[in-house]
C-alpha cells in the first residue's frame, strides 16, 4: 500500500449491494490506501451519489439492483464531466458480461472475489496517467 500524498484526494464510489462486500472494500481503500471513499448500494442511487460528487474512480458491481452495472456505466462515461477510471467487479466470469462491460465503456473487468491490492494498483496507474497527462482525462481504450 502506497499511501503516497497524490492520492489523498483520489476519490472513489463503490457501487455493490453486498454491504459486507462493499463496506470491506471502502475500508481498505480509506484506511490502506488514504482515498476518499463512498459507497452506494443500488445503480440509482450510485448513479446519484456520482452526479452529485463526481468520482475520480467508480468501481461497479454488475448485478446491482434498480439499474445494473452495465447501465450504471454507460450513464456515468455520458453524464460525468469528466470521465472516471471504471472498474467492473462482478461474479458473472463469462465472455458475455465481459464483452458486455467493456462495450459499455469499462476500463477493467474483475471476477469476485477482487483482489483490493489489484484494485489498488489499477487505481494507481490511473492517478499516475493522469497526473502525467495534465489532467485531460484519461483515454479509454
Amino acid at each position: 500500500m502506497s499511501g503516497s500524498s497524490s492520492t489523498a484526494t483520489v476519490s472513489v464510489l463503490i457501487i455493490e449491494d453486498n454491504a459486507d462486500v462493499a463496506d470491506s472494500l471502502a475500508r481498505f481503500l480509506r484506511i490502506g490506501c488514504g482515498y476518499e471513499v463512498s459507497t452506494a448500494p443500488d445503480g440509482l442511487k450510485g448513479v446519484r451519489a456520482a452526479l452529485q460528487h463526481p468520482p475520480d474512480v467508480a468501481i461497479v458491481d454488475i448485478g446491482l439492483p434498480k439499474k445494473n452495472g452495465i447501465l450504471v456505466g454507460e450513464e456515468l462515461i455520458e453524464s460525468l464531466p469528466d470521465r472516471p477510471l471504471l472498474i467492473a467487479v462482478t461474479g458473472y466470469g463469462d465472455a458475455t458480461t465481459r464483452a458486455l462491460a467493456e462495450d459499455a465503456g469499462f476500463d477493467h473487468f474483475l471476477i469476485k472475489p477482487a483482489d483490493p491490492f489489484a484494485i489498488e494498483e489499477l487505481i494507481e496507474d490511473f492517478v499516475k496517467r493522469r497526473s502525467g497527462d495534465h489532467g485531460s482525462g484519461f483515454a479509454s481504450h
